[in-house]
């Protein structure tokens, strides 16, 4: 089963309670009433937002309930996982082992896998760790709903869910835990358990777009194969620890969980916790504080100011792709853009909406966080859209 993509991918990236922080600056208070406003119409739990530029962050704000039964507000330091903005992060790492030698981004996967992955339909093909880069690598996600695991499946009550649902969540209830590189071996090597010729599209790799979280998961699995290094380590090491992300982290034992928020189908519906065994492709678990710090590294990084990775590096993560043989079109390494000029990826899944962008020219960039997500009731997408142009016609 596919993983619902937010409807907020039709624009791209898109696009009575009082505020909870107090770091919101002086002169900005018709951005911070038109939140509140936009607010306490919708049916969001709680949100975090937060525009930067190069520097710093210039405004930040949260609103709502990152715990709805408990009273506890949501915060600019509330932690839960962001979705696919989680690839962007692969997107560094790709480019930091690349930089390192370790890496070739136009070699085939199978020169660094344990295990041989070939398209059935192309099998005299290779799959480059560009195409998994760009979702074109032919590799689909018809197994990807059994990369949820529940945190407690006997607490589920599969009555609960709408009947529409029901099948769905009882699927997911059963699936069991396991390492990735077991998971992905099991789907795409031929030798495989839930192997299939359906788990693959019947175009060559690097001249069809499709969307592919699993694709994403291998390019993560790569890095780790090349380098040696665990994946979730290796983002440790290049890219959490150096930007001092320190809320941040791959999993329950890895982060605060007395920061954490309880994620919604809707407000009186909590999201059983859940973790994704393909953690890359969606599981990074943060803050608008913590991304907040990636998001004017990118920015940086762009400038050629950037710590992370070189400016030849930054140069070609953020390079439309098609200039390296693949055919799409306003895309980089994971990166989307939009005809603006704005750079960024947005994320949805069970329990939560996400969106990360950023101008290079204007110096601005911008971020969204909610612990709720579009399954149950589609007005939320429109409720983030108010908030998002909110911020977006505010001049800083």
């Amino acid at each position: 089963m596919k993983k619902i993509i937010t409807l907020l991918t039709l624009t791209l990236f898109i696009l009575s309670c009082d505020k909870n922080d107090d770091d919101a600056p002086d002169g900005h208070s018709n951005l911070t009433n038109k939140l509140k406003n936009i607010y306490e119409e919708s049916k969001l739990p709680g949100f975090s937002i937060a525009i930067i530029n190069d520097k710093n962050i210039s405004y930040q704000n949260s609103y709502g309930y990152a715990d709805i039964k408990e009273n506890k507000k949501y915060t600019s330091n509330t932690i839960q996982n962001i979705g696919s903005i989680s690839k962007t992060f692969i997107a560094v790492a790709i480019m930091k082992a690349a930089e390192q030698g370790k890496l070739d981004l136009d070699a085939n996967i199978n020169s660094y896998l344990p295990f041989e992955i070939r398209n059935p339909y192309h099998s005299d093909l290779p799959i480059t760790v560009r195409h998994l880069a760009t979702h074109t690598s032919g590799i689909l996600d018809e197994q990807y709903g059994k990369s949820y695991v529940l945190q407690n499946p006997s607490d589920v009550d599969i009555s609960d869910y709408p009947e529409n649902y029901q099948a769905y969540a009882e699927f997911i209830r059963m699936n069991i835990d396991m390492n990735y590189s077991v998971f992905l071996r099991k789907v795409l090597s031929v030798s495989g358990e839930w192997y299939t010729q359906d788990n693959f599209s019947e175009y060559a790799p690097g001249t069809h777009h499709e969307y592919s979280n699993i694709g994403a998961a291998l390019a993560a699995y790569v890095v780790e194969s090349a380098t040696g290094i665990t994946y979730e380590e290796y983002v440790r090491t290049y890219i959490l620890r150096p930007l001092q992300m320190d809320a941040s982290g791959w999993g329950f034992d890895d982060v605060n969980m007395e920061n954490h928020a309880t994620l919604y189908f809707t407000k009186d519906f909590e999201v059983p916790r859940y973790s994704l065994i393909t953690k890359a492709d969606g599981g990074l678990i943060t803050s608008i504080a913590d991304l907040s710090k990636f998001l004017i590294e990118m920015i940086k990084g762009y400038k050629g100011k950037g710590k992370l990775l070189s400016e030849d590096s930054y140069e070609e993560m953020f390079s439309n792709q098609s200039n390296y043989g693949i055919s799409v079109t306003e895309r980089g390494i994971f990166w989307g853009f939009k005809d603006t000029g704005e750079i960024g990826h947005s994320g949805g899944d069970r329990g939560i909406m996400s969106v990360a962008t950023f101008d290079p020219v204007k110096n601005r960039g911008q971020l969204f966080i909610t612990n709720i997500g579009q399954h149950f009731d589609e007005s939320i997408v429109s409720s983030i859209t108010e908030i998002w142009n909110a911020m977006t016609q505010e001049s800083f």
